[in-house]
């Protein structure tokens, strides 16, 4: 593996800042899972399962649906947010208003995961400040999927990464 490609899957595992379209920004995840699509998707779509890794996520399986997720811990965000599923389509898609959740088949058992979600910047922090603090949280979250995935067993007391000191690493001099 070459040295860009071996670093632009490491940049994606810890997920990255991006400006969309639509001129807001969004974090995007990527991450090669060793699990086939099914049991990524069930681990995701199944409530009992998915209440062993990151409960608080409640949605309707169906487009125009409706969804809620609350955050516990320190998340510095909204407590409780609530919406529409924009997009659920089987074994392939679900997005719970900005947050979506992406999955396909790769190389041997394998599956590609991309997770990506809007940023709402807020007054309360500087903007690296909020993005930080939005990579962690999503990065715990499929962190806490994987160690499901591996083991079969909840992670809910895994600590969020600490991004300022990753970012400053990718980015010295910057912030």
């Amino acid at each position: 593996m070459s040295f860009g490609k071996w670093l632009h899957l490491a940049a994606m595992n810890y997920g990255i800042v991006r400006a969309l379209p639509d001129g807001r920004s969004g974090v995007l995840f990527e991450r090669l899972l060793a699990h086939p699509v099914g049991d990524v998707w069930a681990a995701f779509v199944d409530v009992t399962k998915r209440d062993s890794w990151a409960p608080g996520i409640r949605f309707e399986q169906q487009p125009k649906g409706r969804f809620e997720i609350w955050f516990g811990g320190e998340c510095e965000g909204p407590a409780h947010v609530a919406g529409e599923v924009r997009e659920f389509e089987p074994q392939r898609v679900v997005q719970l208003g900005a947050l979506r959740f992406e999955v396909e088949a790769h190389a041997g058992n394998q599956c590609r995961l991309t997770f990506s979600d809007v940023l709402f910047y807020d007054d309360k922090r500087t903007k690296r400040a909020f993005e930080n603090a939005v990579l962690a949280g999503w990065h715990q979250f499929l962190d806490r999927l994987e160690i499901y995935l591996a083991e079969g067993r909840a992670a809910l007391d895994l600590p969020e990464p600490d991004y300022e000191r990753i970012r400053e690493q990718e980015q010295p001099g910057t912030g």
